[in-house]
């Protein structure tokens, strides 16, 4: 009977950890993808930084919003609302 119960225990065990760690994959890849889709989000990884900035023309880069100017430039806004140029 003991032998019976700690299979069954460990069977569910084991379902629950493997269900766990398919949960935290899924997450990971929907933030991965609402950070990729959404150039309003703060992003700290450059390359992802220049991906959204030549997608959107706009990126938030640690805290910090970029533009692409229609000409190329890059810029950001200071407290000011004056354009601060790369």
């Amino acid at each position: 009977m003991d032998f019976k119960l700690i299979i069954i225990l460990g069977v569910i065990f084991i379902t629950f950890t493997r269900i766990v760690s398919f949960a935290k994959i899924y997450t990971r890849k929907i933030i991965k993808e609402n950070l990729e889709n959404n150039p309003k989000l703060i992003t700290y990884s450059h390359d992802q930084h220049i991906r959204r900035l030549n997608r959107f023309r706009e990126s938030n880069y640690k805290g910090i919003i970029y533009y692409l100017g229609p000409k190329g430039g890059l810029f950001f806004y200071s407290k000011n609302g004056v354009r601060i140029y790369l």
